[in-house]
């Protein structure tokens, strides 16, 4: 294949990459969007992606606030329609090294592992979806949280806070995505387990002290050797898996609320769950931290526009059947864009070579 028909394939797949993203959005217009969010796909920053299209950052930062209440449900749902889902649950910290430790846009100060010292970030959930018939895992909620502790702060200082654990904010989004997708089973790690949690068809993994029913005994799961038990947990029977070393990181306790679930369904929805965390690293590698705001609804705006953007990446990968980081299907992108002339020209009707 020559340079120009492959340029004409990526055209046609990023064309319609976005054409997917249209589909569910009507509250900014065609043209704004697709530089907002091929913006966010090559730019950092508010001021990168002002620059990487040619667009006012004043227009810029108007359009984040509109993008808050973007619903990220109805999007994803256009692709994948009604394939079976596994629906995964998790959290992060979205780093914001500008910023103050406690701020009314929602950051706090906590211990970054990594970095090994204390920064300031925002609490993020992350909902994602894996699609079981194309193997595909996109993102379809996120959701900034304040954690109790800056809640109190705000309080004090005389601030609005609103305070709401990852949990019940999971909660009261699961009945908008069950009535939406074809949910098969849900996933996610031991913080996210409690009796509201342990619904039909869920998988995840208990803490070692965790106490299960077993007959009439009250049992800490870390006294059970390797092997399959039916017990009960905080009164829902349970398929209890326990693996003495599992891939070298000892001793850990996997369950299902489907107790016919075999171990081999117990792992495999396990192990699919750290798609999870493949898709938010790529959104931090799309500049998810690069910027920080002072409002709250103008952050969430910034977030879900790089959602959008991981969006557009994923989509258009996924349609070429590329093996590329986020980072390098960016780069294809912004060579594609400026290949053809920028945004003027980019959905121009081309004739056919």
């Amino acid at each position: 294949m020559n340079t120009n028909s492959l340029l004409q394939e990526y055209y046609k797949a990023l064309r319609e990459a976005l054409q997917q993203i249209f589909t569910a959005l009507t509250s900014v217009r065609k043209d704004t969007l697709t530089r907002l969010v091929l913006g966010g796909v090559m730019g950092g920053t508010a001021t990168e992606i002002a620059q990487a299209v040619d667009m006012d950052y004043e227009t810029v930062l108007k359009n984040l606030d509109k993008l808050a209440n973007i619903n990220l449900i109805k999007i994803v749902k256009e692709i994948v329609k009604d394939h079976p889902v596994q629906l995964i649950i998790d959290d992060t910290h979205n780093h914001k090294a500008r910023a103050l430790p406690v701020s009314r846009n929602g950051t706090q100060a906590f211990y970054c592992r990594e970095h090994k010292r204390y920064e300031p970030a925002i609490q993020l959930l992350i909902i994602a979806i894996k699609d079981l018939y194309t193997n595909e895992t996109y993102i379809i909620t996120i959701i900034p949280y304040i954690p109790q502790k800056v809640a109190e702060i705000l309080k004090e200082r005389g601030e609005k806070a609103e305070y709401k654990t990852k949990i019940q904010l999971y909660l009261e989004t699961l009945p908008t995505i069950l009535n939406e997708y074809n949910v098969t089973t849900i996933s996610f790690d031991s913080w996210y387990v409690n009796s509201k949690t342990l619904l039909p068809n869920t998988i995840g993994e208990l803490k070692a002290n965790s106490r299960v029913v077993e007959g009439d005994r009250h049992v800490p799961v870390a006294e059970f050797p390797e092997g399959e038990y039916l017990v009960e947990y905080l009164g829902t029977p349970i398929k209890l898996l326990v693996i003495d070393n599992y891939k070298d990181m000892g001793k850990r306790y996997f369950f299902s609320t489907n107790t016919k679930d075999t171990p081999e369904d117990i792992i495999t929805t396990w192990e699919n769950r750290w798609d999870i965390e493949v898709v938010i690293r790529e959104l931090k590698a799309l500049g998810l931290e690069k910027s920080s705001f002072l409002t709250w609804i103008r952050n969430k705006g910034f977030i879900t526009l790089k959602a959008l953007s991981l969006l557009l990446v994923l989509s258009f990968k996924y349609s070429l059947g590329l093996r590329l980081g986020a980072k390098r299907i960016s780069r294809m992108i912004k060579s594609i864009y400026q290949s053809l002339g920028g945004i003027k020209k980019l959905f121009k009707r081309r004739k056919k070579t």
